[in-house]
């Protein structure tokens, strides 16, 4: 990962900010519009950040909207990208790295993932307190580090920041949203699992399973940056029901409130407001 092209990409997000950010947000698959009439500010192009791929995935519009939400300065990213597409793992975590480099200290994350729990219903939603990484890779190998990180190893205890998650548990208490504890295994796709596959995440201790998140947490706690995740569950695996992507989007634009409340909530409450530009 090139740091000039990530520092140039770091500056237009400040520009358009109008300062240092305080949070960056990932909206998952059908997640796009969750926070466009939220963010005051601009929706921008992918293709006008600096170093950016295309998403090439239906579901992840490619955009950035940045700008002021509740006092504080982000940038919601409309589009992720994904291993299986044939990207790089420096590609997938490209929007994270690219954040955390114009201030970001924050970092939300968001997912539409398949329910290995066989106590989660679709539409529940699921705060992720650990993940599983089972794609075989890394965002951290390489002969050179991340681009604005320190340390070789790093460590991955509370990978999902303590303090955010009961944050996050006090918000969907206040909303009355179906909130579990759970850890997320990461996979690369883009096939979805064989049941054979699902008994074996259910044994390792999983509760939720996607295609996303655990590059993107891994080069967000490299960074120093606190993290929090939420999966949308949007299909049970066991319920002997046939998995579509339409499905995964239908059932992401329906929770799209919850979400959207979830994440506000958090910008809401971090600590230190941003300061209006002069």
């Amino acid at each position: 990962m090139k740091r000039k092209r990530v520092e140039a990409a770091a500056d237009f997000l400040r520009e358009r900010a109008g300062g240092e950010l305080d949070c960056a947000i990932v909206l998952g698959s059908g997640f796009g519009a969750v926070l466009r009439d939220r963010i005051v500010g601009a929706t921008v192009p992918y293709r006008r950040i600096e170093g950016m791929p295309e998403p090439s995935v239906a579901g992840h519009a490619g955009e950035a909207m940045i700008g002021m939400l509740h006092d504080k300065r982000v940038v919601a990213f409309s589009g992720r990208f994904h291993l299986y597409e044939g990207r790089s793992a420096d590609e997938v975590v490209y929007p994270v790295v690219v954040a955390a480099h114009a201030g970001a200290r924050t970092i939300v994350l968001t997912n539409a993932a398949g329910g290995v729990n066989t106590a989660y219903r679709p539409g529940d939603l699921m705060l992720l307190i650990d993940h599983l990484n089972l794609t075989g890779t890394s965002p951290l190998i390489g002969q050179e580090l991340l681009p604005g990180s320190t340390a070789r190893f790093i460590d991955m205890v509370d990978a999902y920041s303590p303090t955010l998650r009961e944050l996050a548990r006090h918000i969907a208490g206040q909303y009355e949203i179906v909130l579990h504890d759970g850890v997320y295994a990461g996979l690369i796709g883009p096939t979805y699992e064989t049941p054979a596959e699902v008994r074996y995440l259910r044994t390792i201790g999983a509760d939720a399973v996607g295609m996303s998140t655990v590059l993107e947490t891994i080069a967000g706690r490299a960074l120093g940056r606190d993290v929090v995740g939420f999966s949308l569950i949007t299909n049970v695996h066991g319920a002997g029901v046939p998995t579509s992507h339409e499905e995964v989007l239908a059932a992401s634009q329906r929770s799209a409130e919850d979400v959207a409340r979830l994440v506000e909530g958090i910008v809401a409450n971090l600590a230190t407001p941003a300061t209006p530009a002069a």
